[in-house]
C-alpha cells in the first residue's frame, strides 16, 4: 500500500506542473505514460523490455519553461518500476531527463548535471526527450548507456592472501552533463572485496566509469591487498587501455605473468577490437 501510496503521490505532483505567472484554468490536463526499457543490445529490432535486473534505481526530472517543476525517484522494490503515468498539461512543453543506475541512492539533477551518490559510478543509463502532452501520450523511453566497462579476468588462481582488488583508471569522468555529457574528470579508483573466486581460483571483477562515445586511451593500473589494505601483489599498469560508452573492455591475464590479452566489445554485439600484447 504505501508503495502505491508513493507513485500516487508522485502523479500528483507532477500534475502541479505550470508556470507560476499562467492562470490554472487555462490548463488541460491528460495522462501520459512513460515506460523505461535498456539499451537495444543488437541490430536487430527487439520488443522493449524492463530496464528491472539491469538497474536498481530509476531518476526522473521534469522540467518546463527551463525549471524543474517535479521528480520522481524508484527503487527496484517499487510497484512498477521502469514505468510512470503522469498527468501533464496539453498546453505545455516538457523536458524529461532520466538516469538508470545501480548506486546505493538516488542521483541528483542540479545546474543540468547529474550526480551519484558519493560519485560512485555504477552500471548507468540515460534518456531525455521534449515532448507535448497535446500530441503524446505514451513515450518508450529507450534508455542508452552512459559508462563504458572495464573487466579483468585473472587466468591463475588469486592468491590466498589477496582479498581486495584495486583498480585505477585515469581521466574519466564521475558525473553527467544533459548538455555535453561525461563531467568532472577525476582519477577514479575502485577498491572490490574478493567475496568469491571460480573452482579454478580466478576472478573475473568489472567496474564502471564515465567516458564519451567515442573511443578514448586511459592508463589503468591493477593492485592487490590483503585484509587490511596492505599491498600483496606488484601494481600492474596497462597503458593506453581503450574505454568507450557502451563498451565493455576486457583485459585478461596471469595476476603474477606479464603476459595480458585484452578484448573490447559491447555485450550482445560484434567485436570493435581486439589487443594482444
Amino acid at each position: 500500500m504505501k508503495k502505491v501510496l508513493l507513485i500516487m503521490m508522485a502523479t500528483a505532483i507532477l500534475a502541479a506542473c505550470s508556470s507560476s505567472d499562467e492562470e490554472p484554468t487555462s490548463s488541460e490536463l491528460t495522462d501520459v505514460t512513460l515506460t523505461f526499457s535498456p539499451y537495444q543490445v543488437d541490430a536487430i529490432t527487439r520488443a522493449a523490455t524492463s530496464i528491472a535486473g539491469i538497474v536498481t534505481r530509476l531518476d526522473v526530472w521534469l522540467y518546463e519553461s527551463g525549471s524543474e517543476c517535479a521528480a520522481v525517484h524508484q527503487s527496484a522494490d517499487d510497484v512498477q518500476f521502469g514505468s510512470i503515468s503522469l498527468t501533464l498539461d496539453k498546453t505545455k512543453t516538457y523536458t524529461l531527463y532520466a538516469v538508470g543506475h545501480k548506486a546505493a541512492g538516488p542521483a541528483t539533477l542540479a545546474d543540468g548535471i547529474i550526480a551519484f551518490p558519493d560519485d560512485k559510478t555504477t552500471h548507468s543509463m540515460y534518456f531525455t526527450t521534449t515532448f507535448s502532452p497535446s500530441v503524446t501520450t505514451s513515450l518508450s523511453c529507450l534508455m542508452q548507456r552512459i559508462v563504458a566497462q572495464f573487466r579483468i579476468e585473472t587466468t591463475d588462481a588469486v592468491p590466498a592472501d589477496m582479498k581486495k582488488i584495486q583498480i585505477t583508471i585515469n581521466d574519466v569522468f564521475d558525473r553527467w552533463s544533459v548538455t555535453t555529457g561525461g563531467t568532472h574528470q577525476v582519477d577514479r579508483t575502485y577498491t572490490i572485496n574478493i567475496t568469491s573466486t571460480a573452482q579454478d581460483g580466478t576472478v573475473a571483477l568489472n567496474v564502471f566509469a564515465i567516458v564519451t562515445d567515442v573511443q578514448t586511451l586511459h592508463t589503468v593500473t591493477v593492485t592487490g591487498l590483503d585484509a587490511d589494505d596492505a599491498v600483496t601483489l606488484t601494481p600492474r599498469t596497462f597503458a593506453d587501455v581503450p574505454l568507450r560508452n557502451g563498451y565493455r573492455t576486457t583485459y585478461r591475464g596471469a595476476l603474477r605473468d606479464a603476459t595480458t590479452t585484452a578484448t573490447f566489445t559491447v555485450d550482445d554485439w560484434n567485436d570493435l577490437e581486439t589487443i594482444n600484447f
